[in-house]
């Protein structure tokens, strides 16, 4: 490490040796941020949040404070003056990355009952995405594939509630078994949540096919991929079910008599834990189909492949969408295996 990484970003002050915010640790642990790369910029970012307010908002929190903060004098408009901030003197995606970091936090801090009594949480988030809305599609795909790395938290969160040993009165065994299997379906035909909702038992043969064939958009019919994981949960759920009904999966509700799950239903599930692990409050059941295509270019799928697919009839469609991810993330691979420092070229020059 440099000397400068050592020091706070803004102030230039030394770096503290413990978290900047109560509650830091827990939330970058409970959020579900397994990636090593992805927590250290949540860290930086809620670091520079603590320092900003230090340099800035002496009026809230004094310079020589000590850390970790407590963020009980937080208001919504001193996290939108940071965020402000940020637009006029760090770049768009430091921008996007360091706001995200800071909601997610205050988005832990109401699952725990402890977010400020000053921020409003829905507030803020409508005048984040407000602002938002002039970016290109590509700057937008950029951004929110970060947020998107979090989709197979969401396959193990389901996997890893308790299966109560027998269904009740309420079906939850049954219900939690129907759960696990969408978004294991999800995740394995990247197909639309209209598509998922719309199967029957017998296009996937009681989970044994591994392809479907199905009606995608524009009334076209295609084939989607049910992978070794897809197929037995849908295995073990069905194994279960003792109603007739055709669809493959039904609400179970007491009320619901096994009618077919609704789009809304299923968008529910999804969302359910996204609260649960306290991730992006924007990410949804149609995520897990953007996350998949990026997914599968980065390990080098053609993108010919990735438009068949996802069921794209034109590749165009699936270049405009995927390409700019793809784009950042080869440039980035090249840069890590052939970039030279500016001491390093300044030391080549002297020596050649």
């Amino acid at each position: 490490m440099s000397q400068r990484d050592y020091l706070l970003p803004i102030s230039q002050r030394p770096l503290p040796d413990r978290p900047s915010w109560l509650y830091e640790n827990q939330f970058l642990l409970e959020a579900g941020i397994r990636s090593l790369k992805t927590e250290a910029t949540y860290r930086s970012g809620l670091r520079m949040f603590a320092d900003w307010l230090q340099s800035f908002r002496q009026d809230v929190y004094a310079k020589d404070g000590e850390w970790p903060l407590s963020p009980a004098p937080l208001t919504t408009a001193i996290v939108l003056s940071f965020r402000s901030w940020l637009l006029a003197n760090r770049s768009r995606s430091t921008t996007t990355t360091y706001s995200a970091a800071v909601i997610g936090y205050l988005q832990f801090l109401d699952g725990i009952d402890a977010l400020p009594a000053g921020v409003q949480l829905g507030k803020l988030q409508r005048q984040i995405s407000r602002r938002q809305i002039d970016r290109n599609q590509a700057e937008t795909v950029i951004d929110l594939d970060l947020a998107r790395q979090a989709i197979p938290l969401i396959i193990e969160y389901y996997d890893e509630l308790p299966l109560p040993v027998e269904n009740d009165l309420y079906n939850r065994r049954l219900s939690l078994l129907r759960d696990r299997a969408l978004v294991k379906v999800l995740y394995s035909t990247a197909a639309r949540i209209s598509e998922v909702v719309a199967l029957d038992r017998n296009n996937v043969d009681r989970g044994q096919s591994r392809f479907a064939t199905i009606t995608g958009k524009g009334n076209k019919p295609r084939t989607i991929h049910l992978r070794d994981y897809a197929r037995q949960s849908i295995t073990a759920y069905l194994g279960e079910r003792r109603d007739a009904n055709p669809a493959l999966f039904v609400a179970h509700s007491r009320n619901a008599r096994n009618s077919r799950l609704s789009v809304t239903s299923a968008h529910n599930i999804v969302k359910r834990a996204v609260k649960a692990l306290h991730l992006d409050a924007s990410l949804s059941a149609h995520d897990f189909r953007h996350y998949r295509a990026t997914q599968l270019l980065r390990e080098g799928m053609p993108l010919e492949v990735v438009q068949e697919f996802l069921g794209h009839s034109d590749i165009s469609t699936t270049r405009s969408v995927y390409a700019p991810v793809l784009g950042v993330h080869v440039v980035s691979e090249w840069l890590d295996n052939v970039d030279v420092t500016p001491e390093e070229a300044a030391n080549m020059v002297e020596s050649g």
